[in-house]
């Protein structure tokens, strides 16, 4: 089994495609669910069907954690960490806890487990954090190109623009959600920005995004990066 986490989405989804690409140079079948579309009928069916020739198959269940609590989440979990004669991935666009992994990774498959864990870096939050602040340029730029070494340049992009959204929200009168640390520090950011400032930022992200997707921008998203860590 093979299990592929944490809020770097970006990077786990990578991760997925290369081992989807790996499973078929293996001549697997790949067959994809999506956990919330799941009944523990329509699993078993999957876990236990085989073809004629016997071949071997990789199942790719997305987001099994993420189903809220319940009695079937509970089956769905227990149906995967049997031994299987299929491979199965899992991905998740959350971390999963110890415990988490240790109801999937039990003595029988524990051989056979592998975890990939994609997090997000304190350094990226340290960059997000500095926007809007006067002082070194410099240092925040190094702290951009640590965070796109570490997350990737088009997650600090993702990052960046749900951090503009965030700061609209709290400068058009809306509350932040989050850990009180969390909304603090928001707020504060906030109070060095104008609203109109804002999403005049936010526009122009879109403006970037819609570029880097139709290959129009003459620039690529690392130098695009550059330029509004300094506007900002």
């Amino acid at each position: 089994m093979i299990i592929i986490h944490g809020e770097n989405t970006t990077n786990s989804r990578q991760k997925l495609v290369e081992v989807i690409n790996d499973q078929k140079n293996k001549n697997q079948e790949i067959i994809r669910l999506e956990a919330k579309q799941l009944t523990e009928a329509s699993l078993e069916e999957a876990l236990g069907a085989n073809d004629l020739f016997g071949t071997s198959k990789t199942i790719i269940i997305e987001e099994l954690h993420s189903l809220p609590v319940s009695k079937k989440k509970k089956n769905l979990i227990d149906l995967i960490s049997k031994p299987q004669i299929h491979n199965i991935v899992l991905w998740e666009k959350r971390s999963l806890t110890k415990t988490m992994l240790g109801k999937i990774a039990n003595d029988s498959n524990k051989s056979s487990f592998t975890d990939f864990e994609f997090k997000i870096s304190k350094t990226l939050f340290t960059w997000l954090d500095s926007l809007g602040k006067t002082g070194d340029n410099q240092k925040k730029l190094q702290l951009l190109h640590s965070a796109i070494e570490t997350d990737g340049e088009f997650f600090c992009f993702l990052m960046l623009i749900r951090q503009i959204r965030m700061l609209i929200e709290i400068k058009s009168g809306g509350i932040a959600k989050g850990a009180p640390f969390m909304t603090a520090k928001l707020n504060q950011q906030a109070s060095n920005f104008k609203l109109k400032q804002l999403l005049g930022f936010y526009k122009e992200l879109l403006e970037i995004d819609i570029k880097q997707k139709t290959s129009a921008s003459l620039i690529d998203t690392v130098a695009m990066l550059d330029l509004l860590s300094l506007k900002l």
